[in-house]
């Protein structure tokens, strides 16, 4: 897609209880641009990741969007994201392939079906429902989803989790392929992850 979009953090913070886990964030990300939030476990990365997303409101600063010179409102960024992230869940009961049609419905893919399939390397496991796919394999076709749906906007939150060399080798390819005009965003603790990300932002836990 043709895609001038952008994302402006100003004065950003984040408060939980007494505690800032990010705070005074400056940042702006426009169309083919990648960011890495990197951190351990507890850092704020995920919570940062959901604030840039709309999910979150932050406790102090501001989030905005715009496509084309316009403003896009926070309400409706979620139409320009595509996600991955341990806490976003597919349907069990579904196959794969029926995972893929449900969500070509609402937006369309880079690849077309037995590609998308067979680039995952899961197309003799797309008629099998997904409550029987391993953790790497769930792992592979959630992130799949969100690397190859046609969107302004990629977040992947621990990308290659639960993922052996070979296929983390792969799902990393597929996101330096697939950036195309995208703003891409990744939050890892995983030096493989986001090691050939120039940008970024690194969290800490503050005592």
């Amino acid at each position: 897609m043709a895609n001038s979009f952008t994302i402006t953090l100003d004065q950003v913070g984040k408060q939980y209880y007494q505690r800032w886990l990010f705070r005074d964030l400056n940042l702006s990300l426009i169309a083919g641009e990648s960011l890495a939030l990197v951190g351990q476990n507890g850092s704020g990365k995920s919570t940062l990741l959901r604030v840039i997303a709309g999910q979150l409101s932050p406790s102090v600063g501001k989030v905005t969007y715009g496509q084309s010179g316009k403003r896009v409102p926070s309400t409706e960024i979620y139409r320009h994201i595509s996600w991955s992230a341990p806490y976003i869940s597919l349907f069990p009961e579904l196959t794969l392939r029926e995972q893929y049609r449900l969500q070509a419905r609402f937006g369309s893919f880079f690849l077309k079906e037995d590609d998308f399939l067979e680039t995952l390397l899961l197309a003799d496991e797309a008629d099998k429902p997904l409550r029987f796919y391993s953790s790497g394999m769930l792992q592979r076709a959630k992130t799949g989803l969100a690397i190859l749906a046609d969107s302004s906007v990629l977040m992947l939150d621990e990308p290659t989790s639960n993922m052996d060399d070979k296929h983390a080798a792969l799902i990393i390819s597929l996101i330096r392929q697939y950036q195309q005009s995208r703003i891409v965003i990744l939050a890892s603790n995983l030096e493989r992850e986001y090691g050939e990300i120039a940008r970024q932002i690194h969290l800490g836990v503050k005592e």
